[in-house]
């Protein structure tokens, strides 16, 4: 155990390591203080660009993305009503109150001190329950894996909430892109009309890269910019005091448990986890009526919830194979660029790199903490940027990504094409 914890030091204390750590935390937030953008656009963009990197680099790059994003969408939703990212969602309520009251500095503290307390909490419940869980995982066998599919279906019913109809389509629309490519069992080609392009399935890599990037710009191309969501301000973060922090210290350990816990479901991800906690903020308040007005605790309780939600979702990645949310499901790309495959046999061929992913998650939600001191007027300057100018790089970007990987413009249709289902899926929420 010591052996790995101090191989695992001696990868992260590289200096590559640590610009890819510190430029991972940065790019997160400058991503995810900019409406349309958010980790998981970064993460699916940065994932061919990781190719050249060790797996260590390029996985650290991608998970302090994640935990930065996560933290970044507070700053536009204190600042201007308007979440960066959905996890920041419930954020709005009291940290725009704040603002009004000329209180953003210290709404920006709470933001990210919350979001340290959370992100650390989850990566140690990480860090002491992912080993554990792929051992049990190891002891899995044709009916627990059939089980775990089946439950990963179900989870489709849970998610759907109101709009099963459409749950159910986009449910059967991926297991029919599971199909293409050669049949495990008869050895015969399914949709690949007849070229070979499609002999090995559907490219993971451009599918995620065209839903969640193209989607995502194609969908704001046509809503177009609100007035709202220009930065014509600057604004610094003043952190909370200890006693100030200790006075919400149980309602800190409940969102982070809360947020641990739901982001370890598969699926459900950071947005939920932030309004599950505010609600159990105000349920469990003696003044709930104060909430919305603009109090610490309406920030304290959605941050804490929504940044425990990101070490909670790498545990089933880790473990199991399965995505915890939205952005480790593009995280597993990063994976597969380097020939791994997420699931308990990393943990027995790849141990010295599994713990130097907890190291590396660990020094990303500290170094967004010191982001977060003095960088929150810098970040926000990028939101003086136009979407008119931001959109076609994104598109660039998103191009040159996944023709990298292979240099086989099919890859580009494949792109393109999920990007459009994804819009039409955007669409008709």
């Amino acid at each position: 155990m010591w052996d790995l914890w101090i191989s695992a030091i001696q990868n992260v204390v590289n200096p590559m390591t640590l610009l890819c750590i510190g430029g991972g935390v940065l790019l997160g937030v400058i991503l995810g203080s900019i409406p349309g953008l958010n980790s998981t656009m970064g993460t699916a963009l940065l994932i061919p660009f990781t190719f050249a990197m060790s797996p260590i680099n390029g996985l650290a790059l991608l998970t302090s993305v994640y935990c930065g994003g996560t933290y970044g969408g507070s700053i536009s939703a204190i600042l201007f009503n308007v979440p960066g990212a959905p996890e920041a969602s419930a954020t709005v309520f009291d940290g725009y109150e704040m603002a009004k009251k000329g209180q953003a500095a210290q709404a920006l503290g709470y933001a990210v001190m919350c979001s340290c307390l959370g992100g650390l909490f989850s990566v140690i419940v990480m860090i002491l329950v992912s080993p554990l869980l792929a051992r049990v995982a190891l002891t899995f066998s044709q009916p627990e894996y059939f089980a775990l599919a089946i439950t990963a279906l179900t989870l489709i019913a849970s998610l759907g909430g109101r709009g099963m109809k459409k749950a159910a389509i986009s449910g059967v629309f991926g297991l029919l892109m599971a199909t293409v490519g050669i049949d495990p069992m008869t050895g015969d080609p399914r949709f690949t009309f007849g070229g070979k392009a499609l002999m090995g399935g559907i490219n993971f890599i451009p599918a995620i890269i065209g839903a969640f990037a193209v989607s995502e710009v194609l969908s704001r191309a046509e809503t177009g910019i609100k007035k709202g969501e220009v930065l014509f301000t600057k604004v610094s973060t003043v952190l909370p005091r200890i006693k100030e922090i200790l006075k919400m210290k149980w309602l800190i350990l409940r969102s982070a448990l809360i947020g641990t816990w739901i982001g370890i479901l598969p699926g459900v991800g950071a947005t939920t986890a932030a309004f599950v906690g505010y609600a159990e903020a105000v349920r469990w308040s003696k003044h709930p009526e104060k909430f919305g007005t603009g109090i610490p605790e309406g920030i304290a309780a959605p941050e804490t919830a929504n940044n425990a939600a990101t070490g909670g979702a790498m545990v089933p990645l880790l473990t199991l194979g399965i995505p915890g949310s939205a952005t480790t499901a593009v995280i597993i790309g990063g994976f597969l660029v380097h020939g791994l495959q997420p699931g308990p046999m990393l943990f027995i061929n790849q141990p010295k790199l599994m713990y130097s992913i907890f190291l590396a998650m660990l020094l990303a939600n500290i170094l967004m903490l010191f982001a977060g001191l003095g960088v929150a007027k810098v970040f926000s300057n990028f939101r003086r940027i136009r979407y008119s100018i931001l959109g076609p790089c994104i598109f660039i970007f998103a191009a040159i990504g996944s023709y990298g990987i292979r240099n086989d413009p099919v890859d580009l249709w494949i792109m393109f094409f999920f990007g459009v289902i994804g819009y039409f899926m955007k669409s008709q929420e």
